[in-house]
């Protein structure tokens, strides 16, 4: 069979299964109940997120916005564990990479996986002074979001401890927190 062929034949498998049986293809496929559950939050829509996070979730998570600095809840954390994603529960930090950077948000040096997160550049906080940003290119920030789910999670800077040489500025209403080994074993999820 050819690449197309199987393409084809892929696409309308995909059509067949209704939204009723999507649990069960899930299951034969080998996800995790997590992982079900993650591609099921993935997509709620912005109502039903309101109705499911606090104002400040929703407000940093969907409206890009920042908590106030030393008021969130894992900024001083230091228990073993990973944090994941508020909105989707894709795992995202582990506790092994958090460090206290001083800046008032939970500082990691790395990410669980590059693929967690995506990156992009932001220039939110110059608004329309682009004179500004040309005398001063350094104020384009890096955005942080969930890949899974484009929640917005905080900012990454060049300014962290060796060997990554990064900060990730997380803000704590983006997280959610499951205690037990940062490798992945023995979690228990604190919320």
């Amino acid at each position: 069979m050819n690449y197309v062929a199987g393409s084809l034949i892929l696409k309308r498998i995909g059509n067949l299964i209704s939204k009723r049986s999507q649990p069960a293809v899930l299951s034969v496929l080998g996800l995790s109940q997590a992982e079900r559950n993650m591609s099921d939050k993935g997509k709620e829509s912005k109502e039903e997120l309101k109705k499911r996070l606090s104002p400040i979730q929703y407000h940093v998570t969907q409206e890009k916005g920042t908590e106030r600095a030393f008021t969130g809840k894992y900024n001083k954390t230091s228990e073993a564990g990973i944090y994941s994603c508020i909105v989707c529960s894709q795992d995202l930090f582990s506790s092994s990479t958090k460090f206290e950077s001083g800046c008032g948000w939970p500082a990691f040096s790395d990410v669980i996986d590059q693929g967690r997160v995506k990156l992009s550049k932001d220039t939110s906080h110059v608004g329309a002074n682009l004179l500004l940003l040309i005398a001063n290119p350094g104020m384009v920030r890096t955005e942080v979001t969930c890949s899974n789910c484009n929640a917005h999670l905080g900012h990454v800077f060049n300014d962290g401890p060796k060997p990554s040489r990064k900060r990730f500025c997380i803000n704590s209403a983006s997280l959610d927190f499951r205690q037990g080994d940062p490798s992945g074993s023995n979690l228990v999820n604190l919320q």
